[in-house]
């Protein structure tokens, strides 16, 4: 600990020390005499702190002890003196969350220590400062310096549950007060930063009508019907999110012991993969809820049928809907991100697959074709006729285009070659399978006569 950073905790020490005795002096006068020696103490404490850490603590205690002498002067009647106190207690409280911010992000578990226990004290002392514009003669008084309290409140982002619980209340409040005067643009302005915060609740929607129902009238609940409407809608968003991961990791536990059983165990096994993964599905398919959780679920659904139910037309479908919902909803980096993950990548290897083996069935049923239509034979016989004879018949039947059959006058090994690069199967439309195999079974003859002129 360098020099001026022992000397800031010095002062921070004194000063906590006048702030104990203040709170255990019962007069009036004794409280604030030890107030203003805590709050000179921190002072000195700020002037001397060389580390975000130092000023975030000193300006905190500093807010703590302008918060304490507010409540003094308010009970000792001196209301003005009260209110300074109170700016005076909001503005450091904010500069000291400032703070505290920029030496959290650096000091690792004892900065979130420090950082918890600061958000834990500020709600209490919101309320205190909050309970004090109460008690102000007018309305419109009253409203003035609410609206200053809400325009500190609106610079911290806490995630405390008891704050945002408190700024609820607070906004709403206001919101209500701002009602009663029919100023209206502030009221709806303010009604929906009360929401901003209900909705930031980790509380079930029950909650935060419980929240409401405490502290808002009749005409804020209807300001606030389409929010809370949106904020069931939420609810039950990241209820079916979370039910369906859960549905989604118990199937794929069960996908998981496939290999190791028998095969009645694996069928067992299998099935009930099947009806969690379903599960899972149905929970957030219908909305469109979370596109990658849909993508990945439906990419082992595929993956179950085809590695285990051997149902292809099933496989093919989920692995088709895996890949368009992230090829057609997502973009960018987002897209990047799922084409690199293994559910897509099984999604992609199980429909090449599936298309290799909807391609194998296609050609073993061609080739059946043309051995039942007497195509093969037809070749077979021509060729045993003699090679003359073959090639002028295959030019005659199974033309292709314009080619003509080669000059008799060139020798025999280079009409082979022409013919080879006629009908070559390579050269076949890709689509028209029956094609290329009848390709292939002319150039088999032609292979096998070229081969002999190399011998001869």
């Amino acid at each position: 600990m360098s020099k001026a950073s022992s000397t800031s905790e010095q002062h921070r020490q004194s000063g906590n020390a006048h702030f104990k005795s203040a709170k255990a002096s019962s007069r009036v006068a004794d409280k604030r005499r030890h107030l203003w020696s805590a709050l000179d103490c921190y002072k000195l404490g700020l002037e001397t702190a060389t580390s975000a850490r130092d000023r975030g603590l000193c300006r905190k205690n500093c807010g703590v002890a302008h918060k304490e002498l507010c409540l003094a002067e308010w009970t000792n009647q001196q209301r003005s003196r009260a209110w300074d106190h109170l700016h005076s207690s909001l503005a450091y409280f904010s500069e000291a969350w400032r703070q505290a911010t920029l030496w959290t992000k650096s000091a690792g578990s004892e900065g979130e220590r420090w950082r918890q226990r600061f958000v834990q004290q500020f709600p209490e002392d919101l309320l205190d400062m909050y309970s004090l514009t109460l008690n102000l003669e007018t309305d419109q008084a009253l409203v003035d310096n609410l609206a200053r309290v809400c325009n500190v409140i609106g610079r911290y982002s806490f995630s405390n549950i008891e704050y945002l619980e408190v700024v609820a209340g607070v906004f709403i409040d206001y919101a209500n007060r701002l009602l009663h005067l029919s100023v209206s643009l502030d009221k709806k302005l303010n009604y929906g930063l009360a929401y901003s915060y209900i909705a930031k609740m980790p509380f079930p929607i029950q909650e935060a009508e419980r929240v409401l129902s405490r502290n808002a009238t009749d005409d804020a609940f209807d300001c606030l019907h389409s929010e809370l409407e949106t904020l069931r809608e939420d609810q039950r968003i990241q209820e079916a999110v979370f039910h369906s991961r859960v549905e989604l990791e118990r199937g794929k536990a069960f996908c998981q012991n496939l290999g190791e059983n028998s095969a009645t165990q694996m069928t067992d096994e299998a099935l009930l993969a099947m009806d969690h993964l379903r599960a899972a599905l149905n929970l957030i398919s219908e909305d469109g809820i979370d596109i990658v959780l849909e993508a990945e679920i439906c990419s082992d659904i595929g993956s179950l049928y085809l590695n285990v139910f051997n149902a292809e037309n099933s496989a093919e479908k989920f692995f088709k809907r895996c890949i368009q919902l992230i090829l057609c909803h997502l973009t960018g980096e987002h897209e990047i991100g799922c084409r690199s993950e293994n559910w897509f990548a099984a999604a992609e290897r199980g429909l090449r697959i599936l298309q290799e083996r909807g391609a194998k069935r296609h050609d073993a049923e061609l080739r059946k074709v043309l051995e039942s239509d007497g195509t093969l034979a037809d070749i077979k016989t021509n060729y045993d006729r003699g090679i003359e004879h073959f090639l002028e018949h295959i030019y005659k039947v199974y033309s292709i285009g314009d080619n003509k059959l080669p000059d008799a006058d060139l020798p025999l090994r280079k009409r082979l070659m022409v013919a080879l690069s006629h009908y070559h199967p390579d050269k076949a439309d890709k689509q028209d399978r029956r094609q290329y195999y009848l390709r292939e079974e002319i150039t088999k003859y032609l292979n096998v006569r070229f081969e002999q002129t190399k011998v001869g």
